[in-house]
């Protein structure tokens, strides 16, 4: 199938296909594996090895470390797979530890590795070592492999026993990190300090493995990866492996503004005609829900036009470890037409070669987008990918600037900022726990060590000097209290019905309050939940779902407060002055709204939560108005109601910044919060705020301070080109779902002022003038 049969053939094919776009075949660059690896091993080598895997060996073998960053199906396992090979043959007791992102990339890399040694003739044990690994196994485990395959999550909880580990951490010659891009906002906060703290350990073993990194293209591969192990490494980036001839679709789904056709529906309905035309396709949606609600869509498709059977699954992290794998194999057997999946199959899991790939939505950043393309068509197989736009800001900039994902110029940095100190003073306790903290220490944890200790020992956490050695003081475990997806310690367990087959994964206190309150309405697999139970005291905090069948969903309304604001840095744009700083941002998610499912619209009125307000010190950027714009934007663009035309103009500003903040960083908006006031008492001015959502920051505001003026131009952009009616936007420009005041006011016209002012302003001096506050 390609782009000219699909728009011949599909069924109510309406002018959708927008644009195609060609990427031509490439030969693989290749180098003679005997130019690099020792002549036993080069002899065993089925193949050459394309040029980025002898460049990064190479490196290797002078005692660099390597940050491998190429495309999707480029080889980039063969890197550290083949560094483990060398180094076993120079010392036979040799062990490697390889960290994956995802327990079904454990296994898919753990089978690879075991047919590499084979077909090498090298004896090398390769085990997974995880929650999934068996009690009576995981002794043998670490008595016996070679090479242990496991995930962050693992180790963070492992470090404790370090002495059962004794044998592979001794003699640890090579650490990889796979899907290194994966690890950033808060989860690569914890997985920088976990791999600190590994290293301790392995210093303590007296090991200093080589450190091998694979990621898809970032935009600072170097700075990342530095960030990430605390070293230089040597960036490998000059791709030489294939690919076949890729054809990229752009489709609209029919409709105009709010009238139009949803992504996920249109994207349904080509699954199953590309499936049921002999076309395998992998269709990437946005969530867990939207899997189980596509894979109906779609047969519900194929049974309205009559286009014959469709063997279609969902693919979720939330389903059991026997349902992944089942639906993995029917992928590479051919026993599925097509799969509706998260980002779960972004990674490099081994499911064969489909055919076609369709995105629902542009996923957010474009290594996302290219993962996901490059998961049809693998090796030099021809291939399909088709991004179907939602009526969302950040695809309409995509689909009015296509040049922005299909170019080279623009890649979103990965961010991981280490200056959150709840996450560090955590891992410091978990540091402290597994051996003494002295003065060397501060090669891993910095200028905070001291005081840190000091902080924990008056709380009687910690005993002991930085001169002889301090220690943890408690019975439990610190790394127990450790969610490496949240920057506190609280997560909230979620429990269903005995009875009831659904697996669901812990959530932090945030989402927690905004997503699972009582009586929330959820759905998992296709199936309605309502919240019935909510625990916050204990030991574990943990939410009861119910199984239901309703006909509304609820969306929960907040208010959020902004004060204590502390400027550590500043630019004056022309009257307006932008700083980043942290502040304390409270946010209060006290009611909820149940809607109905057909139409949308509200049912009743809004229900209170019972839940007390959220506090967090975090992070931020905000915007200072001057008074006189107020009048100004005021009385151009509302007359009879000049502060309200405003306060619209500056609301409207502050969503679309947040909506396509995902251009500059790889980040979800649902990490970034926002509030516009008409009047803050510490501005005496207005303001416009945007602030990470988390306690401690993320890093993220910190990078749109510094790219604002890209950022303002692209918003600016997006809401002046933006078809819709009237002022008051659309969810293709400044409208936002999530947004606590109902999206009101809002005033499109007086943004775009607003925001063309102060890019003036910028452009009025050469450089915006900054200080450090």
């Amino acid at each position: 199938m390609n782009a000219d049969r699909l728009r011949a053939t599909f069924p109510d094919y309406g002018g959708q296909l927008r644009d195609v776009f060609v990427q031509e075949a490439r030969d693989a660059v290749t180098v003679p594996a005997s130019d690099v690896l020792g002549p036993d091993l080069a002899a065993s080598m089925p193949h050459d090895l394309y040029s980025h895997q002898a460049t990064a060996l190479d490196a290797l073998a002078r005692g660099e470390d390597v940050c491998v960053t190429t495309s999707t199906a480029s080889g980039k396992t063969l890197v550290y797979a083949l560094e483990i090979a060398r180094q076993h043959l120079r010392d036979p007791d040799s062990t490697a530890l390889l960290l994956c992102p995802t327990k079904a990339l454990s296994r898919d890399q753990r089978r690879a590795l075991s047919e590499l040694y084979d077909t090498l003739g090298l004896d090398i044990s390769v085990r997974v070592y995880d929650g999934d690994t068996a009690s009576e196994a995981k002794r043998d485990v670490r008595r016996t492999a070679d090479v242990v395959v496991t995930n962050f999550s693992g180790v963070n909880a492992y470090l404790p026993q370090h002495s059962q580990w004794a044998r592979v951490f001794g003699d640890c010659a090579t650490l990889a990190i796979d899907e290194a891009h994966a690890y950033s906002g808060v989860h690569g906060m914890h997985v920088s300090w976990v791999v600190r703290r590994l290293r301790r350990v392995l210093e303590h073993y007296d090991a200093d493995p080589s450190l091998v990194l694979t990621s898809a293209t970032i935009g600072n591969p170097a700075e990342h990866a530095k960030t990430l192990v605390d070293g230089d490494v040597t960036v490998v980036d000059d791709d030489g492996s294939p690919r076949g001839r890729r054809e990229i679709a752009f489709w609209r789904p029919p409709g105009e503004g709010e009238a139009r056709r949803s992504a996920s529906a249109e994207a349904a309905d080509l699954l199953a005609h590309l499936g049921t035309n002999g076309t395998q396709t992998l269709a990437f949606v946005g969530s867990r829900r939207m899997t189980e609600l596509n894979r109906e869509r779609a047969k519900r498709a194929a049974t309205r036009h009559n286009m014959g059977r469709l063997r279609i699954e969902s693919y979720n992290a939330g389903h059991t470890k026997r349902d992944r794998r089942a639906t993995e194999r029917g992928l590479k057997d051919g026993s599925l037409d097509g799969v509706v999946t998260t980002s779960a199959l972004e990674l490099g899991i081994d499911i064969g070669s489909v055919e076609a790939t369709l995105l629902s939505g542009y996923p957010g950043s474009r290594q996302s987008f290219w993962q996901q393309l490059g998961r049809s068509g693998r090796g030099t197989g021809d291939a399909l990918s088709v991004l179907v736009g939602r009526a969302d800001a950040i695809d309409n900039y995509v689909f009015a600037n296509p040049g922005y994902v299909l170019g080279e110029d623009v890649v979103e940095d990965a961010v991981v900022d280490r200056s959150n100190n709840a996450v560090f003073a955590r891992h410091l306790l978990c540091a402290a726990h597994e051996l003494p903290l002295t003065h060397d220490d501060e090669r891993w944890f910095g200028e905070r060590l001291a005081p840190a200790v000091e902080m924990w020992r008056k709380a009687g956490y910690l005993t002991g000097t930085l001169d002889t050695g301090v220690i943890y003081d408690r019975r439990d475990r610190p790394q127990s209290s450790v969610s490496m997806y949240a920057s506190g310690g609280d997560e909230f367990v979620i429990r269903t019905p005995d009875d009831v087959d659904a697996a669901l994964e812990p959530v932090g206190r945030a989402r927690a309050y905004r997503e699972y309150h009582p009586g929330a309405v959820t759905l998992h697999r296709g199936q309605q939940f309502e919240v019935v139970g909510f625990e916050e005291e204990g030991h574990q905090p943990r939410i009861d779902l119910e199984p239901v069948d309703v006909d509304y969903y609820t969306q929960t309304n907040h208010a959020t407060r902004i004060g204590n604001l502390d400027s550590e840095r500043s630019r004056a744009f022309g009257d307006y002055t932008l700083h980043w700083g942290s502040a304390d941002v409270t946010v209060h998610y006290d009611t909820y709204t149940r809607k109905s499912i057909a139409t949308g619209e509200s049912l009743g009125a809004p229900q209170p939560t019972g839940l007390s307000p959220l506090s967090m010190r975090t992070q931020a950027l905000w915007l200072a108005v001057p008074e006189s714009e107020r009048a100004r934007l005021g009385q151009r663009h509302g007359v009879d109601s000049p502060d309200v035309a405003f306060q619209g103009a500056q609301h409207a500003a502050e969503h679309g910044i947040i909506k396509l903040a995902p251009l500059e960083c790889t980040l979800d908006k649902s990490n970034l919060g926002g509030l516009s006031a008409l009047t803050h008492p510490e501005l005496d001015s207005p303001g416009i705020f945007v602030y990470d959502g988390v306690e401690g920051g993320l890093g993220f505001s910190r990078k749109l301070y510094d790219r604002f003026e890209r950022v303002a131009a692209n918003t600016r952009t997006v809401v002046e080109s933006c078809g819709c009616e009237g002022t008051e936007g659309c969810p293709g420009c400044v409208m936002d779902s999530q947004c606590g005041s109902g999206n009101s006011p809002l005033h499109t016209d007086g943004a775009v002022d607003l925001l063309g002012t102060v890019l003036s302003g910028a452009e009025s001096v050469d450089d915006p003038t900054e200080t450090d506050d």
